[in-house]
């Protein structure tokens, strides 16, 4: 991959997914995907439902079950890239998407920043 160029033109100059969810956390980098069966081939997508050659990688990966980091690793595309193009699947019903087994952490849950300064400077200070 060379540069920015490459990305912008696999994503249609997208940044974020087109799906209809509102928010990125329905497509975290731990989201499970897999085809669904009704998008095999002869199924719900044909050759005329726009899908590039990166979709079509994705739907060969996603035969098994992979988490969206993992498809990208294996495509060898960012990440941001990857979602996006999951995200088109996922509109087509090609894809299902599982979200992460764990919810993510809620703000009040979190430490304090303060705390984790405290133990950055202590762990400094056994240098």
């Amino acid at each position: 991959m060379n540069g920015p160029v490459r990305p912008y033109v696999i994503t249609g100059g997208r940044s974020r997914p087109s799906r209809n969810v509102q928010a990125l956390e329905d497509l975290a980098l731990e989201s499970l995907v897999s085809v669904d069966p009704a998008a095999e081939p002869g199924g719900l997508l044909d050759e005329e439902a726009g899908l590039n050659r990166e979709h079509r990688r994705i739907l060969a990966l996603c035969r098994q079950l992979l988490s969206v980091a993992e498809v990208a690793a294996h495509l060898g595309l960012p990440l941001g890239v990857v979602k996006v193009l999951v995200g088109d699947l996922w509109d087509l019903g090609a894809v299902q998407v599982l979200p992460p087994a764990v919810p993510p952490v809620r703000q009040a849950e979190r430490l304090p920043a303060t705390l984790l300064e405290e133990v950055l400077v202590g762990l400094r200070q056994l240098r």
